[in-house]
């Protein structure tokens, strides 16, 4: 495995906002997205989501992230959870061992001044929902603050750093799941990049990452179909309803060009878990 594979999603906007990385932008026809990038963005260099040129770069067709897996798992699966550098916060690790891979486990994400009603698909992520739901359970997300969200290309609003870095994480990682667990094995082995993108529907919630096998605590929340790499692990999807909050969110953008911290700080106050 290796880790050019996976891409931190500032990064990935960053390119989608390049002119050259038109391979982002085929889905996306507004004035906005055919602007002309400014400086800052150009002297950024190209990563495997723009037009590959090598040759063997690993075509990867479109999957329907919406949709379920083509084959169920099991009831119940068994989990790892790697060490990996430092916690943000002091939290034990997940439960590792008969990890429910069914249904699906109802949250509530408590915004200062909203609510954002969230549905976890165990049977997509059973691993990643089951880490999402230890963290929230253990505190690990009250009082953080969103520490991102990118405007042209991708759309996403990305949280669950306690350092508001997007660096942080809880001192474990974890693999991929659903979508990236559906590609063929050797085209995950090649050390060339990943060459295609799928698109992550409005409303999804999805695992963020630093590379492969870096799954952690940061999470993010297409607020607008956004094509990617079917390379981040789907967490399940906010409800239509509580879409509202995330738009207000997005319509007042951020400070920085395309992508960076919320104009306003977004906090999040808990994450609760029904039961």
């Amino acid at each position: 495995m290796h880790r050019q594979l996976d891409r931190p999603l500032r990064r990935v906007a960053i390119v989608a906002a390049v002119g050259a990385a038109t391979l982002l932008l085929t889905g996306c026809t507004t004035d906005e997205n055919q602007a002309t990038p400014d400086a800052d963005h150009t002297a950024i260099p190209e990563v495997a989501l723009s037009a590959p040129t090598r040759a063997d770069a690993a075509e990867v067709p479109p999957i329907d992230v919406a949709g379920p897996r083509q084959t169920p798992l099991a009831d119940t699966v068994s989990c790892d959870y790697d060490p990996n550098g430092h916690s943000a916060r002091p939290v034990a690790k997940p439960p590792t061992q008969s990890v429910p891979a069914t249904g699906s486990v109802d949250a509530q994400i408590e915004l200062r001044g909203s609510q954002l009603d969230v549905i976890l698909d165990r049977a997509k992520s059973p691993c990643a929902v089951n880490s999402f739901v230890s963290l929230a359970n253990q505190g690990y997300f009250d009082s953080t603050v969103c520490h991102g969200i990118t405007t042209r290309g991708i759309h996403t609003l990305q949280c669950g750093d306690p350092t508001g870095t997007g660096t942080g994480g809880p001192g474990y990682s974890f693999s991929a799941e659903f979508p990236t667990d559906q590609l063929n094995n050797n085209t995950l082995e090649r050390s060339a990049p990943v060459s295609g993108t799928t698109i992550y529907p409005r409303g999804t919630i999805a695992m963020d990452n630093s590379g492969t096998g870096t799954n952690g605590s940061r999470f993010f929340i297409v607020y607008a179909d956004s094509p990617l790499p079917p390379l981040y692990t789907v967490l399940g999807e906010v409800s239509d309803d509580s879409m509202h909050s995330v738009d207000l969110i997005a319509d007042a953008g951020t400070n920085s060009a395309h992508s960076g911290a919320p104009r306003y700080t977004v906090q999040i106050l808990s994450v609760r878990i029904e039961r």
